[in-house]
């Protein structure tokens, strides 16, 4: 009989084995994998094999994910901080400044606003506790960027649109993590406790800024550092780098994912001097992120027991619609005028084009957990459910929406556009450029012929 450790590698094994394969047919045909991966993931949990139509015959046990102690967690937190590392080390700092405010914007506002009007509905749907829907509504308040940097392929002739959804997911990734952190102390007070907003305004205000300050004296202190290193450990060193501002961050009480995002921006920005130097380093960075995504989204699958019967399917099928319904209301109202400066397509796949993914896949673990030490196990079962899937719904939506919109009549019509205002007569040159530039600095890629 296998011993824990190697009970837990075989799991893992099996996970990323498969999921390697899935994710690999479906990038061929470009199309984007995290509801295949999350599928795939459910195929190995309870939720089939426990199944009295299944246990009536047979019983199997393929993957036990809370065999694997702590990996779990240990995976999803690692993903999330090379995920928004990598993201913002790929930003290009120029261009940055140029959509960061309204990206800012459209993260901040959005999460605040997702956390109270998703938090009600939650408590009217589902009669959960106030307190507990408000901390589901911050899980699921911002959109995922693992997910979206997989719509690269479908959307790159959208750039503009892209852009957008690109910053605002690397934005959402640390504020989405920190909203539900400071809700739990929530979970714990008991009744009669006394609340205090400044309280909790204060601590919210001292992880932005000890994050903030943790990660851009890291990311300069890289950028001297760097210049000195042997080539051949460039990759590893910034892998490090991310894992010790995250810890360094939380010894000082900052948000170690705000800091981790703030590095990384410093980092790839001012610590090269050459691109094809940073191409190496971006090569290595994807392939272990790509690594740690994929593995997150099948342990996920694994690890979720869905039980509810039509009625409450029928009501998490609701909540999802809602969720859905809220996102152009949103961001129609905080874009005010600057939606003029876009297309109707880009306003669309910006409405639309949601996914939730890494943060709430790696919160809802943690907050399920606090939810029954806090003595409502029903309560945590059922938000594992709901935040399972509207992950998984809001993944195919965004995948179906990604698809229509890279229709070539559709991006006829945008290209059309886009060829009228490049003629304005009151834009210059390089404000033109840049209105259509990708805000990332990717890797070269083959030409489309060459492309599996």
């Amino acid at each position: 009989m296998m011993d824990a450790i190697s009970l837990a590698v075989t799991y893992f094994a099996i996970l990323l084995g498969f999921g390697v394969l899935v994710a690999n047919v479906l990038k061929k045909r470009n199309i984007p994998d995290t509801f295949f991966l999350l599928l795939l993931g459910l195929l190995f949990s309870p939720t089939v094999f426990t199944h009295p139509l299944v246990t009536q015959y047979i019983t199997i046990e393929l993957v036990d994910v809370d065999a694997m102690g702590n990996i779990p967690d240990f995976l999803r937190l690692l993903a999330l901080i090379l995920v928004v590392f990598t993201g913002t080390f790929n930003l290009n700092f120029r261009i940055f400044k140029r959509y960061s405010a309204v990206s800012l914007k459209m993260a901040l506002v959005g999460v605040l606003f997702n956390t109270v009007f998703l938090g009600i509905i939650v408590h009217l749907m589902f009669g959960i506790g106030l307190i507990f829907a408000m901390l589901l509504g911050a899980v699921i308040s911002g959109t995922g960027s693992g997910v979206i940097f997989a719509f690269e392929g479908a959307l790159s002739k959208s750039r503009k649109a892209l852009t957008i959804l690109k910053v605002e997911s690397i934005f959402n990734s640390p504020i989405s993590v920190l909203v539900p952190l400071i809700f739990l102390d929530l979970v714990y007070m008991t009744p009669g406790a006394l609340i205090e907003p400044i309280k909790y305004l204060s601590q919210f205000w001292l992880m932005v800024t000890a994050g903030v300050g943790t990660g851009l004296l890291i990311g300069l202190s890289v950028s001297r550092i760097f210049r000195g290193m042997l080539r051949e450990y460039s990759s590893l060193f910034l892998f490090a780098i991310a894992l010790i501002t995250y810890a360094l961050a939380l010894g000082v009480g900052g948000s170690g994912i705000l800091a981790v995002a703030v590095c990384g921006l410093v980092a790839g920005n001012f610590a090269f001097s050459g691109k094809g130097e940073k191409e190496k380093i971006i090569r290595f960075e994807d392939q272990l992120s790509e690594t740690l995504r994929i593995s997150v989204f099948t342990l996920l699958g694994a690890q979720v027991t869905l039980l509810f019967g039509l009625q409450e399917f029928i009501l998490i099928l609701l909540f999802f619609l809602l969720v859905v319904l809220l996102r152009p209301i949103f961001l129609l109202s905080v874009m005010g005028n600057l939606r003029k400066k876009f297309s109707r397509l880009d306003i669309m796949l910006m409405s639309f084009i949601a996914p939730r993914g890494l943060p709430a896949a790696a919160m809802i673990p943690i907050v399920a957990t606090a939810v029954i030490a806090a003595g409502q196990p029903a309560a945590a079962d059922l938000m594992v459910n709901i935040v399972f899937m509207v992950i998984l719904l809001s993944v195919l939506s965004s995948t179906i929406v990604a698809k229509i919109g890279s229709m070539e009549r559709f991006q006829h019509k945008a290209e059309k556009r886009v060829e009228e205002e490049k003629k304005e007569p009151d834009k210059g040159e390089n404000e033109k450029k840049e209105d259509y530039e990708d805000l990332f600095l990717m890797v070269e890629e083959e030409p489309e012929d060459t492309r599996g």
